[in-house]
């Protein structure tokens, strides 16, 4: 009777969580995007833009919206870093490839990346938003 009413509990009040990758190759502006999420959709003030440093390894970033939690994980883009993106791709329910638009010379390395992370066998069939970041500068695409 017990384990009844625990998993009636645990269906009405527990939410789902989601994992998110924040993928683009490096100065795209991932981490500035997560931190913008996170002081937009929760109480945790993120870090100003000007004090963002490049990421080593991964940042996370966690955001409740209705009755889901999502975990966003913001990869580094450098090249050597790229390798380790396809350890977090099993896990992902959704991708985030984040492109500078400000800087066209980079897009070549921004499109090969993206096409080698979707091309693994994991990341099928998950939800992809391509964001194209930095509109606000002038010389932006």
């Amino acid at each position: 009777m017990f384990s009844l009413f625990y998993g009636l509990w645990k269906y009405l009040f527990s939410k789902m969580e989601l994992h998110v990758l924040i993928l683009g190759i490096d100065k795209a502006g991932k981490t500035t995007l997560l931190e913008k999420m996170k002081s937009v959709y929760s109480n945790i003030e993120g870090i100003p833009p000007d004090r963002i440093i490049p990421t080593v390894g991964l940042n996370i970033g966690r955001i409740e919206v209705a009755n889901s939690k999502l975990v966003f994980w913001d990869l580094g883009g450098q090249p050597g870093l790229r390798s380790i993106w396809e350890k977090y791709y099993e896990e992902a329910h959704a991708v985030i490839f984040v492109v500078d638009a400000s800087c066209p010379s980079r897009f070549e390395d921004a499109k090969s990346a993206l096409e080698k992370a979707l091309r693994h066998e994991d990341l099928q069939g998950a939800p992809l938003l391509i964001l194209a970041n930095k509109q606000d500068i002038p010389e932006a695409v």
